[in-house]
């Protein structure tokens, strides 16, 4: 489309035209005349440029530290943006709802050169609440910023605002990739509504919208047959954070941080619906430490809730997390493993021999762990993280 200053000076000259046209002012009209036919060609032949770039071209990622925060906390906000295009002129913002800036600006207008976009910026809330860093923009425009180009590089992330005089320990959160929404099931562990399910003996008077009529009909045995129906509740969900997950990885982010904030991504909806999250932390001193995670607001917990259900996420670096799992299953709660391998993500950045020498030495480290346990699990690597969590809450099984 026609940026928005080319526009009005494309409108100005259609009217000009017009009107010299109508007043036999023939110098005005050749020359509005010669603005409106340059305009066109330029259009024309820039656009084919502009159609060339697509959002897969850039890659970005967002920041937020500290997440989650508590009102009016000052919220630490970066987003970077790289392009595989360079010299090109470009506006890019950053998308921001219910948050107030504090201090520096979420645009940025310029050339993209070697090295990248930086927007790095400060916000709070005066409310808590699920609030969204995002999406983020970019318009490209040819040389002359005649037309522009907008696309959508990063579809954002939640920032949890909460009213809490306790914060969890993880400082910061990450997100370079979008994520899909998980589905809800008649499963305890997830969904929102009700499905029929059967229709039994009545044991008891109920109304008659509650009678099965067509089953008590085809029945002989003189019984009244009432539905019954599974409701699909908000239900709690439990995860573990284990051992080996402090690495920092470059840019100054922590695996456990991005883990955390994965698991927040996919659960967003649930959320947003009344769901709670409880997030226990591994350590090695204190055992497993309790966080109950609501839509505004977080509960600091002495003590591991009764729970049926715990997805736990580790690499199985410390043999006194082994028994504490050992002593959690024989709670009779069923434990589910995700184990990180950091090898894929180790390729990514250099992919070497060795390298793929210490991932067949990882995996096979990790199932010789697992398997003492004899607990069900999958393993992923971090890139795959969130789409292996999401796929286990949708259809409730690891292999």
């Amino acid at each position: 489309m026609l940026s928005e200053r080319i526009a009005y000076l494309y409108q100005a000259a259609v009217i000009s035209f017009a009107i010299s046209m109508v007043l036999n002012l023939q110098p005005i009209a050749a020359l509005t005349l010669y603005l409106m036919i340059f305009i066109t060609v330029y259009t024309a032949l820039a656009s084919r440029f502009l159609k060339s770039i697509s959002a897969q071209l850039f890659s970005s990622s967002i920041t937020v530290s500290p997440n989650p925060s508590r009102v009016g906390d000052k919220i630490k906000i970066r987003a970077i943006v790289t392009s595989t295009k360079k010299d090109i002129p470009a506006i890019i913002k950053l998308g921001l709802k219910e948050l107030n800036i504090v201090d520096g600006s979420n645009t940025w207008s310029g050339f993209l050169r070697e090295g990248g976009v930086l927007l790095d910026f400060v916000a709070s809330s005066e409310d808590p609440g699920i609030k969204i860093v995002g999406p983020l923009k970019i318009a490209v425009m040819d040389p002359l910023r005649v037309i522009v180009r907008e696309l959508e590089i990063h579809h954002g992330i939640p920032v949890f605002v909460l009213e809490t005089d306790e914060v969890p320990i993880q400082p910061s959160a990450y997100s370079s990739s979008a994520y899909p929404t998980p589905g809800f099931s008649r499963d305890q562990f997830i969904g929102i509504d009700y499905e029929y399910r059967t229709s039994l003996p009545q044991q008891a008077e109920h109304s008659a919208r509650m009678i099965d009529w067509r089953r008590t009909a085809q029945i002989t045995d003189e019984k009244i047959y009432v539905k019954f129906y599974d409701k699909l509740v908000r239900g709690d969900f439990a995860f573990g954070i284990g051992s080996g997950l402090e690495i920092i990885l470059p840019g100054g982010m922590r695996i456990s941080s991005k883990i955390i904030q994965d698991i927040l991504m996919v659960l967003l909806p649930h959320l947003q619906e009344g769901s709670r999250v409880w997030l226990m932390k591994w350590s090695e001193d204190d055992g497993f430490l309790t966080s109950l995670l609501e839509k505004s607001r977080i509960i600091e917990v002495t003590h591991i809730p009764r729970m049926k259900l715990m997805i736990h996420i580790t690499r199985l670096t410390n043999e006194k997390e082994l028994a504490a799992l050992r002593e959690l299953n024989s709670r009779g709660i069923a434990i589910k493993l995700i184990l990180v391998n950091l090898g894929k993500d180790l390729l990514r950045i250099r992919d070497t021999k060795w390298i793929k020498n210490v991932v067949d030495i990882e995996k096979r480290r990790l199932e010789d762990k697992v398997r003492i346990l004899r607990v069900p699990y999958i393993m992923t690597s971090l890139e795959d993280f969130s789409e292996t969590l999401r796929r286990i809450l949708a259809y409730r099984r690891l292999m």
